[in-house]
């Protein structure tokens, strides 16, 4: 990854653009949560507003939650080698920046670069775009992108709005996670004054999971390990475990949040185990006085994110990614 991930535009100057062209696709990283679908759908929508042709392109798997929520928008699914048909005046790739985050439409993009514009809020990335917007003092992608449509000066309407709110309030956790600001929260009642239910939206995107999921998160509570002097907790999530509960890959979110109930633990890991390729890590850390970087120690494995919450994927079977994760995670403290 690169280390001078940076803005080398301002919005403004993507607004102008945006507002000059005439057909935008737009994407994001692979299994794309509120935020990232949020951005997606956001931005799409005011370009639509405008007039212009729009491909919203999203990598599989989308969470059904969030399908559901916007099954009224047309998403394109990009599966197998296939490049986008058409010629697009602009790319824009939202909640990312890392090449590995994005290796189904990579061969596509990389022909792309001079027309592609990055918006991301993470804290390193790759060379993905000429044209890059970086604020990682923003909580979600969606704050930066409300902010583009306001530059671009189109009204939010009903489905901006809820993709917005969708994307701050995943990302915030609900408005719980130190990365929650004042500007999150400004945003959040201005979405809210315009109509936003965030009862229905809560209760669409949190509240409406599978039997099965509860069974995994059982299976990952039972495999929970303290470390650190039980300053860390580490769970995994095995090929049976998912087998033998009926669960999908795309259920174990909100699982590496659990164990921070905890008062003593101040970093989380989960490792889940993949059928095809490297073994995947979500991290959490809490905030306060000796926090923990995780977005340092992600990096160990050429991973990255935030301070607080971060991800790699480590080329390894499960059982030595956990040890190594355990190593890195003991020489943080």
């Amino acid at each position: 990854m690169n280390d001078t991930y940076a803005s080398n535009t301002t919005l403004k100057q993507i607004a102008a653009r945006l507002n000059e062209a005439q057909s935008v696709l737009i994407t994001t990283h692979a299994k794309p949560d509120g935020d990232a679908l949020g951005a997606v759908i956001a931005l799409g929508r005011a370009l639509e507003l405008q007039g212009k042709t729009v491909e919203r392109r999203v990598i599989p798997p989308v969470p059904p939650a969030l399908a559901g929520v916007f099954n009224g928008t047309k998403l394109v699914t990009h599966n197998g080698p296939d490049a986008p048909v058409g010629d697009f005046d602009a790319i824009v790739v939202v909640d990312t920046g890392a090449w590995s985050q994005l290796d189904a439409i990579r061969p596509w993009l990389e022909t792309q670069h001079e027309h592609t514009i990055v918006i991301d809020h993470h804290l390193h990335g790759d060379d993905v775009g000429a044209t890059k917007f970086i604020d990682a003092t923003a909580a979600a992608a969606c704050e930066i992108v409300a902010d583009l449509i306001d530059e671009m000066g189109v009204a939010f309407d009903a489905l901006t709005c809820d993709a917005l709110f969708v994307g701050i309030a995943s990302d915030t956790g609900w408005f719980r996670f130190s990365n929650c600001s004042p500007r999150t929260h400004q945003l959040a009642a201005r979405l809210q004054g315009a109509g936003v239910d965030h009862t229905a939206l809560y209760a669409a995107t949190e509240q409406g999971e599978r039997p099965q999921k509860l069974q995994l998160m059982v299976r990952a509570l039972d495999s929970l390990r303290m470390v650190a002097g039980d300053r860390a907790a580490v769970m995994c999530l095995k090929l049976k475990d998912f087998a033998e509960t009926g669960a999908r890959p795309d259920e174990t979110e909100r699982f590496v949040d659990v164990p921070q109930v905890v008062g003593d633990v101040r970093v989380v890991a989960l490792l889940v185990e993949q059928a095809e390729g490297p073994t995947r890590v979500s991290l959490r850390s809490k905030p306060g006085e000796g926090a923990v970087d995780v977005n340092a120690l992600a990096r160990r494995f050429g991973g990255g994110g935030h301070a607080r919450a971060a991800g790699a994927k480590i080329d390894r079977p499960i059982d030595e990614a956990v040890e190594a994760v355990v190593a890195g995670i003991e020489d943080s403290f």
